[in-house]
């Protein structure tokens, strides 16, 4: 009896250990400068899909645990903007130092595909020009293409930068390894590339309502009718994008047309981070903010996957432009507004002169009708007066043939 006993006792054990499953963590930890709002992270791929916040104490440090049994790819993103590139990978535990002689930022422990990353990353920093860092990613492409550190490579220095090399991006892609390509990232983007041009030119702007930062006055698609509109998506935890949008002010008094508007559509989880970073940085135009942020339906519309985004629309609400560049492209744009404005002109001065040949061609009518009725009346008096004569001349010979009679 005592023998049957244990043995049961231990294959409920035996199970119990086999049930019991085993949960592994990506922890990392640091202390930030400075901090004025939360930190915030982001998955590159629908490993995570969700966006994040990490809360600090009051000193600036913080930890965050993710449990995770496989590789994912995260973004973090400080309060001063600045991004780094995360690999959490199970049972790591990383630290974000500050290295005050460099004045940045450097992951510690972070596992061997952050190390990989962070070295890569140091050789394109140092590069002088574009080609030389694209030359660069091609050559560890060939050496690891199957590698996840790419994602994270050509997220960072082909896609989120101004006036990317789209064929350059879908080049790079094809020269990864198979699995690789399979990453929903880089399919998605690849698809997005494919298609990004032919599928928004001259199509309607999405409808829209927001309330503006300044006046809390409601904004629509029809509050811009009949203007041309500059549509900026960015972001204030964005470095590019609160770079870029200083080019506003110089678009701005640069195109004269009374019929040109500017609108910011901010993609925010903290509302007072993107109204300090208005103060402070005095962004022209409209000013809104997007609350559900990558989850908008503008954000999934166009397929954006880098910040900021800009679309030009004409006054019939139709994109002309996509992928605008507000540090080189103000020339381009207000000679896109010049030949719309003078289209319209032309248009509404065809429109006059066709209602001026109308108002003619009616006055003529009005005049031939006037005339005719004129000479129907004159007709019809002088067939009065025929009848009249015929009728007194009757009446005379009536007269006499009574008198004879």
């Amino acid at each position: 009896m005592s023998k049957r006993f244990i043995i049961y006792a231990l294959l409920l054990l035996l199970v119990t250990c086999c049930n019991k499953e085993t949960i592994s963590h990506y922890t990392i930890k640091g202390k930030i400068e400075n901090n004025t709002s939360d930190i915030l992270l982001f998955g590159i791929d629908n490993r995570f899909e969700k966006i994040d916040s990490i809360k600090t104490d009051d000193e600036g440090n913080f930890t965050y645990t993710l449990n995770t049994d496989t590789v994912v790819p995260l973004v973090m993103i400080m309060p001063d903007g600045r991004q780094f590139t995360l690999f959490a990978e199970p049972n790591i535990n990383a630290e974000l130092a500050y290295d005050s002689a460099m004045t940045a930022y450097k992951i510690i422990n972070g596992g061997a595909l952050q190390m990989l990353h962070d070295s890569v990353s140091q050789i394109l920093e140092a590069c002088d020009n574009i080609n030389e860092c694209t030359d660069s990613i091609y050559r560890f492409i060939e050496n690891y293409p199957i590698s996840e550190v790419n994602i994270g490579l050509i997220r960072k220095y082909m896609l989120n930068v101004p006036d990317p090399d789209y064929s350059q991006v879908k080049h790079m892609i094809s020269r990864l390894g198979g699995i690789l390509q399979d990453n929903e990232y880089l399919a998605s983007t690849k698809k997005v590339i494919d298609s990004r041009s032919g599928n928004t030119l001259h199509k309607q702007f999405p409808s829209f309502t927001y309330t503006t930062a300044d006046s809390c006055k409601e904004i629509t698609l029809n509050t811009f009718n009949k203007k041309h509109l500059l549509v900026t998506l960015w972001a204030s935890w964005d470095e590019e994008s609160r770079r870029q949008m200083k080019f506003l002010h110089e678009i701005d008094t640069t195109i004269k047309s009374k019929n040109f508007e500017i609108l910011n559509i901010a993609l925010e989880h903290d509302t007072a981070a993107w109204k300090r970073c208005l103060e402070s940085d005095s962004i022209t135009g409209y000013n809104v903010c997007e609350e559900k942020a990558w989850n908008s339906d503008l954000a999934d519309k166009f397929k954006i996957k880098s910040l900021p985004y800009s679309i030009l629309v004409n006054p019939y609400q139709r994109i002309i432009k996509v992928d605008v560049d507000l540090e080189n492209d103000c020339a381009v744009i207000d000679s896109i507004v010049i030949k719309h404005d003078k289209s319209i002109e032309e248009r509404e001065k065809r429109e006059k002169e066709k209602e001026k040949k109308n108002k003619k061609k009616n006055k003529k009518k009005e005049t031939k009708k006037d005339t005719n009725k004129k000479t129907d009346k004159d007709t019809n008096k002088v067939a009065d007066k025929e009848t009249g004569k015929e009728s007194n001349k009757k009446s005379e010979n009536n007269l006499k043939l009574e008198k004879k009679s």
